[in-house]
Order: structure tokens, then sequence, then C-alpha cells
């Protein structure tokens, strides 16, 4: 420690005598550390703990149960996860009504305080509004009892006290104009299809916002304001116990199918070993989710890199540092002072800055986290949980700085334990060679690197290789960067003056140059790797893209118990588009009957819907799986993967609003040119005389010259009134014993004449012509009415149409097919900031050095005549060569591993893909103006700027022998 203390103190004073580099270092070891720091902190001061997250949910309540079923299930500590506890198990007495509350209360102690039932889920409403319409969600809860208190915040007035009043967020009361007093027209969309959507009148009595999210267009209402107003996964209760409710109550209430949101448990949390959600069998493999290793992988790596350009950045002004103290530590050599004792004393100055730029770079990065948090926090439209700072996080990112300046301190440590004493007391520079060993280290590991990113780019298992592969592939062409740049020095000789100078001067100096030209390659290599990902994923993007409609197309979703005939409303539509036709599409759909159950002591009802269904042929169906062991299902579903039987009926879709949710259509020739976006005489041929069209192959019943397809109704049965769960019957599979009463015949299926076609839309399975399932009691319903125009409307003209659907009474918005819409222009150009300002940044420190370290070459120049403004030249050239060499490397060798990247990421989306579905290669597409922007233009721009910021005048030093 003595030797470390005589370095630390000379370390010191070095680091006073010249502030100004010392600034600089302190500057670019804080800076990682502030970013660091400036985000642990916003991080977890944006996370919501549990306790914080069951106050938003249930006030000063004790806990929330939620009835889902009246078989056992299995959930974790917050409730937000659960599983049945036997998934193959049918329930027996399900949770459906009132009586959920009697049964509540028996499993509760009986000083407890159930309020409810209150929806879990929220509604989807929309609001009449004298510019149109908007949309809204709505949570029925009584913010005016006092134990509701948390779940929002009060802006203005006061809450609900009757079904015909409504509390709306701030975000809502701005959009649509309006305050406390003022009155508006709600009607919840949930209810389906069939389902006339409620509509009511109601008053705004205050202004509040949900402290889950304080930016949501929100509404509360009372308990039962819009009853029956939308279908809702399971009902909630809020329970006030004394004491709370604690893990082994929680388990009973499991037992009965109750899920608990506790705030006992949640603060609490028992261990996973004492609960069956984590130990089961069946339910193991359903965990939190956990950390995802490749990403942590690619997060550690992309650290890594932002350090390693700190090292490289500040590694230059160290080792300027030590050259222009070369007689200094010629002295402590006459001295007697050892290799060790000199490479000490250069360690010291990466240790004393290193503290001071961590310190302060972490108490930049905890203030500047304290004043943006409020900014983060709309910017990522969250409400953060508060304020907090984790000491030990913020000590490690400290000591990352400290670690930091001792690594950028390196290199120039060990050349000055290596340097002679003679050689130093005269101020030689000795002889100037790169260590062939380095370089042959740096091409071992580019090589290495690149199998491991092109190993995990074919394998497509694990991101992780790919991560490893880049990090090592780039630390061997920083190994490489000296050489590359001596072989750089050799273009001198077809440059103009200052050209050569720059080139020759770098050459000579490669320890100031080389870290550089490598901290440039770094973040041009991370930028350009990123602008691909970005290019290629939105090519893909567009490659993928399917849509119901035709670009120029629009659609509009009808409700039941619209105020107009759907001709009519549709004919007053086309006449404010470029509308050259429409077609109003019908689905199928038998309607839901209501019948007692007469095998019950009582006669609840039983509500009967018939489905139709394509019934395949059966060569054609998919092989099932039920029955077979947990192995031999996993198989089976790998082959049914590629088992063309097994595709999905209907495909997904990146539009899904636009056609019915039956998959087949009624109608004429008029709506095969909708759905086909083209004319085809035999599929129109084929509906005049009573036929189908069908589109995959497998649902054909019979192929051949003349095909046919086939066309069954399934049975679905659902209890009212609190009874059992729905069972799904077939003609051929009457419903089990116990089950409600969905035995009987059923109509046969028809068999009707059909047109194959290639071009099919993803979401119809079948048109089938008016009349052609009259055997099966079918009523076709118009959904939907499709708009053929001449050209893509405009945004005044989709306005009109919307507003004309909002006065019928419609709740779904008018959508315009516009095709795929990318914006990665606007990533791409904050890329290019982004690596933009590490140039620039990079080019500035090389250049100040350089400039610096060859005063006495820019003496000899103005000594033999040249004239004042070469110096800027010189310098305007200095950075060209740097910022040019840098941004060439990083542009050409970040391609390499976006392409690994991309070829994992596509790997995973085709091993997961749905069944049946055929992945194409992945596109890949190369920024190329991206590319030219920041190896051209932004290497012009350093040099500029470099030569602009340089005075001419070269002050003459007395020379000292």
């Amino acid at each position: 420690m003595r030797g470390w203390a005589l370095a630390l103190r000379v370390a010191r004073r070095e680091a006073l005598r010249n502030k100004g580099r010392s600034l600089l270092v302190v500057a670019m070891l804080a800076l990682p550390v502030a970013g660091a720091s400036a985000a642990d902190t916003l991080w977890r001061s944006s996370q919501v703990t549990g306790t914080e997250q069951a106050v938003r949910d249930m006030g000063r309540y004790d806990a929330m149960v939620t009835a889902m079923s009246g078989t056992p299930v299995y959930q974790n500590a917050s409730g937000s996860r659960s599983l049945p506890a036997d998934l193959h198990a049918n329930s027996a007495t399900g949770f459906t009504g009132p009586g959920d509350a009697a049964a509540l209360a028996a499993l509760l102690p009986p000083q407890a305080k159930i309020v409810g039932p209150v929806a879990r889920d929220m509604m989807n409403a929309v609001i009449a509004d004298s510019t149109g319409r908007r949309f809204a969600i709505v949570r029925e809860i009584d913010l005016a009892d006092p134990l509701t208190e948390g779940v929002a915040v009060r802006r203005a007035g006061s809450p609900p006290a009757a079904d015909d009043q409504v509390a709306i967020s701030k975000s809502l009361s701005g959009k649509l104009g309006k305050g406390v007093g003022a009155t508006i027209d709600v009607r919840i969309a949930d209810g389906g299809p069939d389902t006339a959507p409620i509509a009511k009148t109601l008053h705004v009595s205050g202004v509040y916002d949900s402290n889950d999210d304080l930016y949501a267009d929100l509404m509360f209402a009372r308990r039962g304001t819009f009853a029956g107003g939308a279908q809702f996964y399971g009902t909630a209760y809020f329970v006030s116990v004394p004491g709370g409710l604690d893990w082994s109550q929680v388990l009973k209430l499991n037992q009965r199918g109750f899920t608990v949101e506790s705030k006992k448990v949640v603060a609490d949390p028992p261990p996973h070993s004492q609960m069956p959600y984590y130990t089961t069998s069946m339910a193991a493999g359903y965990g939190e989710g956990g950390v995802d290793t490749s990403t942590v992988a690619v997060a550690a790596i992309a650290l890594a890199m932002v350090l390693l350009e700190v090292v490289l950045l500040a590694g230059p002004a160290f080792a300027v540092s030590a050259r222009r103290r070369r007689r200094d530590f010629g002295l402590f050599g006459a001295a007697g002072a050892d290799s060790r004792r000199l490479r000490r004393v250069v360690l010291a100055d990466g240790v004393v800055l290193g503290l001071v730029g961590g310190v302060a770079g972490t108490v930049a990065g905890v203030v500047g986290g304290a004043v943006t948090l409020p900014w983060f926090a709309h910017l990522s439209r969250q409400n953060p949980g508060g304020f907090r700072i984790m000491p030990d996080e913020l000590l490690a990112a400290a000591a990352v700085g400290v670690l930091t300046g001792l690594a950028a301190a390196l290199a120039p440590a060990i050349v000055t334990g290596r340097q002679e004493v003679l050689v130093a007391l005269t101020g030689r520079r000795g002889q100037v060679r790169t260590p062939w060993k380095m370089s042959v280290a740096g091409l071992v590991a580019l090589g290495a690197g690149t199998v491991l990113i092109v190993a995990g780019a074919l394998s497509g298992a694990h991101t992780w290789p790919v991560a490893a592969g880049i990090a090592v592939a780039e630390l061997g062409v920083v190994a490489c960067t000296p050489l590359l740049v001596s072989w750089f020095a050799r273009l001198g000789r077809v440059l103009p003056l200052t050209g050569r100078l720059a080139v020759r001067d770098g050459a000579r100096n490669r320890g100031r140059t080389a870290p550089a030209v490598a901290a440039i390659m770094a973040a041009v290599a991370g930028a350009s790797a990123v602008a691909m990902i970005v290019t290629s994923l939105d090519a893909q993007s567009r490659h993928d893209y399917a849509s119901d409609l035709r670009p120029g197309q629009a659609a509009l979703t009808l409700d039941a118990g619209i105020a107009q005939t759907p001709d009519k409303l549709a004919a007053q539509i086309a006449a404010v588009l470029p509308s050259s036709g429409y077609a109003v599409i019908n689905a199928v759909s038998i309607p839901a009957v209501s019948a007692p159950d007469t095998t019950a002591k009582t006669t609840p009802k039983v509500l009967i819907s018939l489905t139709p269904f394509i019934k395949r042929a059966a060569a054609n169906e998919c092989p099932p799986t039920d029955g077979l062991p947990l192995d031999a299902q996993r198989q089976a579903f790998d082959r049914q993967r590629t088992d063309p039987r097994c595709v999905s009926r209907t495909e997904y879709s990146t539009v899904t609003d636009h056609y019915p949710t039956s998959s087949i259509l009624v109608g004429g020739p008029e709506v095969a040119r909708v759905v086909l976006g083209r004319s085809d005489p035999a599929a129109e041929a084929a509906l005049k005389s009573g036929g189908a069209v069908v589109f995959n192959p497998m649902d054909l019943y019979t192929s051949g010259p003349h095909p046919t397809l086939q066309i069954a109704v399934s049975r679905d049965c659902e209890p009212q009134d609190g009874g059992p769960n729905s069972v799904e019957t077939s003609p051929d599979q009457p419903a089990a014993g116990g089950g409600p009463p969905c035995t009987g015949s059923l109509p046969a299926p028809v068999i009707l004449p059909a047109v194959r076609l290639d071009g099919r839309n993803p979401h119809v399975m079948a048109i089938v012509a008016p009349g052609a399932l009259d055997k099966l009691g079918v009523k076709p319903s118009p959904q939907a009415v499709v708009f053929e125009n001449t050209r893509v409307p405009t945004e005044a003209e989709e306005k009109k149409a919307d507003d004309l659907a909002a006065a019928a009474g419609i709740t779904q918005s008018f959508y315009v097919e516009r095709g795929y819409q990318g914006q990665t222009w606007v990533g791409l150009l904050a890329l290019a900031g982004v690596a933009g300002v590490v140039m620039l940044g990079a080019a500035a420190v090389a250049t100040g050095l350089a400039i610096t370290d060859a005063q006495s070459d820019l003496e000899t120049l103005a000594a033999v005549g040249a004239r004042p403004r070469v110096r800027r030249a010189l310098a305007g050239s200095q950075a060209a060569a740097t910022a040019g060499l840098g941004a060439l490397l990083g542009g050409l060798f970040g391609l390499l591993p976006a392409v690994g990247l991309l070829e994992v990421k596509h790997s995973s989306e085709t091993k997961f893909a749905p069944f049946g579905a055929q992945a194409g290669p992945a596109q890949l597409a190369v920024p190329w103006l991206f590319l030219l922007l920041v190896i051209v233009a932004l290497p012009a721009l350093a040099a500029f700027g470099a030569a602009g910021m340089t005075r001419s005048r070269i002050t003459m030093r007395q020379r000292r022998d």
C-alpha cells in the first residue's frame, strides 16, 4: 500500500496540474456511470410493487376474490396467474350468478365484509361526440366507498352517486371537451354481433384518473350501471377481513374455484415450494416467465461494448499524458524505480480519475433520474410506484467507473513500464511497431466470433451464441485496428499534403489513433447492426402483411339493432366515398334458443346455439391427440406443424374486424368479387348455380372433376341462472351425462358443388350461395359491408363515413385499408444521430490529442513556411481519417451480427409457427442510405467541424533540449 499511496499522490497532483485533460477523462468515464445510475433509478422508481398494485386494484380492501369455476385451481402469490388443478375436469358447480357471494361467505370468517359482484374486466364503450365518436373503457366500481380509496385519484367533482352518473378520466375529458355537469351518450360495445348494444345518457359527476393508468380514456360507473353489457371472465368481490387473508385461506378458496389477490400474501408471499402452482407436474411448466437469458446476454454484451468504447476513448488521453511525462518517468527510472512502480503510477491515474468519474457519474445519474422521472413517466405513459434508489446497485455502478479508468490506463501503463530510461530522458519516441502477436490474436478472435455467429444463426436455438460471437469478433477487430491503421497510412501517397501528414501521423501514433478508430467502429457497428435489423424486420412485416381487404377498399362491421337497413346505410356511406360499389357480407348463424332442462329437479333455462362448420372427409381430418401420453402429444404436435390437414381453419390476419366471426359467408358474385379482389368466372358461376367457393383443398368433401363441400352444424349448450358449464356436441356425439338437454336429432349435413380457388382470403374459409343452407335452418345475417373504391379515400372522407356509421348506432370504427405503413425512417434517423454523436466525440478527442501531441511538428511546419490554414486543414484531415476508417469498419462489420440475430429470430418464429404454416426465408434488407450517411456524410461533418474549431495560428514554444 505504501507504493500505491505514493502513486495516488502523484496521480492526484498530475490531475490537478492538467485540469482540462482530467475533466475530459472524468467526463468520459462518468458518462456511462451516469447513464447506468439514471437508468437504474428510473427502472426501480417505475416498478410497481405487489402491495402497490393491490391498492390500485382494490383500494383499502384486504383482498379481491374472483370466482373462476367450480373446480379447484392453482394460483401464484398475486392471483394474476392461475390454472385448473385438472385440465380435463368438467365443472360440476360453476359459478355464474349471485350465488357466488353466498358460496364465498361460507368460506370466509363470519366478520368478513363482501362487496360485489364487480366486473373484473373492463367494458369497451363508444361515446357520441360533436366531432364524431370516441372510444373508452368502463370500470364499474363505487368510488364513493371509502374502502376504494387508492383505486383512482380525484381531479374534479365527486364520484357517481346514481346509475345515471359517471366519472371520466382527465384524458377523456380533454378529448371530449366536457367536464363536471356535462352529459354524454354512451354505448357498450361488448355485447357481441347478435346483441344490440346498451345505450345510456349519463351525467358527468366528476373527473377521476385511475392510479393504474393515468393516461387511459376511462369511465367509472357504479356497480350495475351497465348490467349485462359485457360477458366477463370471472366475477370479482372485494373482501374486508380483520387481519387479512393468509396463504392457507387462499388455498382453501382455490379448492372451491376462487382465485385471490390478498394484500397479506402479496406483502409476504410463501416460498414456491408451498405453492401448488409451481410444484405440481401439470403447472410446473407455467411459471411466471422469469428472465429471458437471451435478452440478458444481449444486454450484457451491449453494456460491455459501451464500456469498451469508453475505454477506447479514454485510453488515448492516458497514453498522451504518459508520453508527455516521458522525462518524468525517465527521472523515476534513473532514481531507481522499476517497471512495476512506473506502471503503478500510470494506473493510479486511472484509479483517481475513475473514482472521481464514478462518484460524479453516480450522483449525476441519481439527480438526473429524479428530475426526469415525471417526464419519463409521461413519455412511457405509466404511473411510477415512487422514487427509489438501490445503494448496492449504485455502488456497483460507481465501481464500474473505477474499473473502466483502470482498463483505460492499462495499455499506457504497460508501454510506460517497458520504455528505456535513456530513451525517456532524451525525449525520443523509440521504435513504433505493432506487435504481430496482437494482430494474430485479433484475427483468430474475429474468425472464432464469426464461427459462433454463423453456428448460432444456423442452429436457431438461442441468442447467446450469436451474442457471444458478436463480442468475440468485435474484440478481434479492435485488436486488429492498429494493423489496419498502419495499412491505411499507405494511402497517403495519393493524398494531398495535409492528408499524407494526417494518415502518417496516425500510423506513427497508433497508441492514440487505433483506440479512437476502434471506438468509432464499435459505435457504428452497433448502429448499423440495429439499422439492418430494423430495416429487415420492416421488410419482413411488409412481406408478411396480409389483410382481409385490398388497398383502397373500406369496411364497416355492423351491429345488431341498427337504426337503418344495411343496404340503406351502405348507400349513404358510398355517397361520401370514391366508391364504385359495395357488398353486404352475410354470415351464417343460427340464433340461440332457450330450453328448459327437464332432467333437473328444477327447470333452469339452457341456452342452445347451433354453429355451421365445414365437415371434412375422414381422410382430411387432423389426427387427434387426446388421450396420448405427454411425450407422445408433443411428438404429435411437432408432426402436425407440417401436416396440411392440421392447418388452422382461419389463419391469422392483420385485420380481423372487417369480416364476421363466422368464416363461412353467404352471398352471390358480388361477395366473391369483394373477397377475391377480382372477378372469377368459375366462382361466380358456382354461386349463381347454388354452389360454394372453397379455398383450402383439405376442406373439400370429395375431389376430382366435380368437387363438393359438406357443411354440418354443431350444438353448444350454455347454462343460464347458475347451471353447469357449456358442453359442445356434434351430430355424431350427444352431450355427456349430466349435461344440458343437448340430445336430439340435428339436421343432416348439406353437400354442395364447390369450386376451389388458390388465392384465399386469410379470414374466410368458404362462400356459399344464398339459400344453399336452408336445409340446416340457417338464417344469413348481414354483419359487414365492404366498399370498392376507385382510389384510397382521404382522411376527410373516412371521417364522414365514420360519422354516418356512428349516427346509425355502429360501435365499430370505419376502416380504410391503406396497405402496409412502415415508419422505419424515424428509427434510422435516431440511430444515425446516436452514431454521429459518438463519432463526432471520438473524432474530436482523437483530433485534439493529435494536435496537442503534434505541437512540435506544427511548429516545424510553420518554421519552414507553411501557411496558417495548414493547421486547420491538418485537423480536418485527421478527423476525417479517424472517423472515416472507423465508420467504414463499423458499417461493414455491423452487417454480420445483424444477419445472425435475424436468422435466430426467424428460426425461433418458424419453430413456434402455427400448425401447417410454411415460413419463407428471412427478409434481409441492407440499409444502404443509412450506411451512406454514416460512412460518408458523418466523417465529412467531423472533418469540417474539426477544421472550424481549430485555430489557424500556431503559438511557438521555446524548445527544451
